[in-house]
């Protein structure tokens, strides 16, 4: 029986507040500002990473299928979809399965996409997904407090104070073969701790990591930067650098959380954060780790801070966690 071949990305495509597009997306600025989209007056917190100039949810989601699609050279519709989405949308795109797992919900969808090329079962599949910032689940995270109140996101920070939401709609092409990057290894695993909080000691994630490295036939040594889900708050930020640590050397890859630029996309996160992980490996320029005021003990990682890093290592892994104990980690080696 013959080895696997590579499960590669032929074809993506972003938006974030940040821009259209991957390039945008390293800027490294953060891109909260006062939410003008919907009404705020009555609410403890105001801010959100808004993109300027978009359509409808739907209308965004077309375009970045037909961005990634046209960009690989596929016709979408020949070419299986899975989306990741918190509600079903309002037209139909042909989409084979809709992923709502919350914040690991496209991440879990990449997954599964890659299972299927890997196993022989798909040539090539697109995953796409989306959230636009509005005003149900603004009002949810506000009144739960889980809302950065000065208007910054700080990922392992001390004092960090919150997440802030951010647009997030990106889309990819998954293809047997070579491509712009490939998608080396996957792994998921739940720590059924708590419905909201991860399990102190992050023995959920370290075990995707695990996971993700067996599949990728890598050791620890290799991964060369990480992409963290750090959303700025005080529980999960600790959990994740515990994970980190267990499976990690003491130096340990390089880490960041870009959601202290684009903010928190919820369902569309793990994708768009693997297009950014993409990018940054393309480019050898490692996003630095915005907000951050001073170390954390309970987050001793090796984190960029002031200016970005270039890349030494072509493998690099994006890390994504949800409410219930979900964790999913993907291993990414730049083409």
């Amino acid at each position: 029986m013959s080895e696997p071949g590579p499960v590669s990305v032929t074809g993506l495509s972003v938006l974030t507040a940040l821009g259209r597009g991957p390039e945008a997306q390293l800027v490294g600025t953060a891109a909260f500002t006062e939410v003008q989209r919907f009404d705020t007056s009555n609410r403890r917190v105001h801010h959100a990473a808004t993109a300027a100039d978009v359509g409808t949810l739907e209308e965004e989601l077309d375009l970045a299928i037909a961005t990634a699609c046209s960009q690989a050279g596929v016709d979408r519709s020949t070419t299986p979809l899975l989306l990741a989405l918190h509600t079903a949308p309002s037209c139909d795109f042909g989409q084979q399965r809709i992923y709502t797992s919350a914040c690991v919900s496209a991440s879990t969808a990449v997954a599964d996409a890659a299972t299927l090329i890997r196993s022989g079962r798909a040539d090539r599949i697109v995953v796409a997904a989306a959230y636009l910032v509005e005003s149900d689940q603004y009002a949810l995270f506000d009144a739960g407090r889980a809302l950065s109140d000065d208007q910054t996101v700080r990922p392992f920070s001390l004092n960090r104070r919150g997440l802030l939401l951010g647009d997030g709609v990106a889309a990819v092409v998954l293809e047997a073969g070579e491509g712009l990057a490939q998608i080396a290894g996957w792994g998921r695993a739940g720590d059924a701790y708590h419905p909201c909080q991860p399990s102190p000691d992050g023995r959920g994630l370290a075990a995707a990591i695990q996971a993700a490295l067996s599949k990728a036939n890598l050791s620890p040594d290799e991964i060369g930067y990480i992409n963290a889900n750090a959303t700025g708050t005080t529980f999960s930020d600790a959990a994740e650098a515990a994970a980190i640590r267990q499976v990690f050397t003491q130096a340990g890859p390089a880490v960041s959380s870009t959601k202290g630029v684009h903010g928190h996309a919820l369902e569309a996160s793990g994708l768009v954060e693997l297009v950014v992980t993409v990018q940054a490996l393309r480019e050898g320029k490692l996003p630095v780790n915005a907000g951050f005021l001073e170390p954390d003990p309970e987050c001793a990682l090796d984190l960029i801070l002031d200016a970005p890093r270039p890349a030494h290592s072509p493998y690099g892994m994006t890390l994504n966690s949800a409410f219930g104990g979900a964790n999913t980690a993907l291993v990414v080696c730049a083409g």
